[in-house]
């Protein structure tokens, strides 16, 4: 499917070119720009999107889940008690 993409994307920008002459590299690269632009903002909108699903699932990130390992068996020795109770 990228390949077939990457065909159509040449051969529109040949097309493209041969149409407006010395305005056709100046065209694509005006439209190459809004496609860059829309995939980031769309990034962007999914990026924040996973960021709010992770804070209502109590999903922390790696670095901010930092526990030292007193804390880990305190934890589990406390689950353990109350699993023998």
């Amino acid at each position: 499917m990228v390949i077939l993409g990457t065909i159509v994307a040449i051969v529109t920008a040949i097309i493209i070119s041969s149409f407006l002459g010395p305005y056709g590299l100046l065209t694509m690269l005006a439209v190459g720009f809004g496609f860059l632009f829309s995939i980031h903002a769309r990034v962007r909108e999914v990026q924040s999107d996973l960021k709010l699903i992770k804070q209502h699932l109590g999903i922390m990130e790696t670095k901010e889940a930092v526990v030292s390992n007193e804390e880990i068996e305190a934890e589990l020795e406390q689950e353990m008690a109350v699993a023998r109770e």
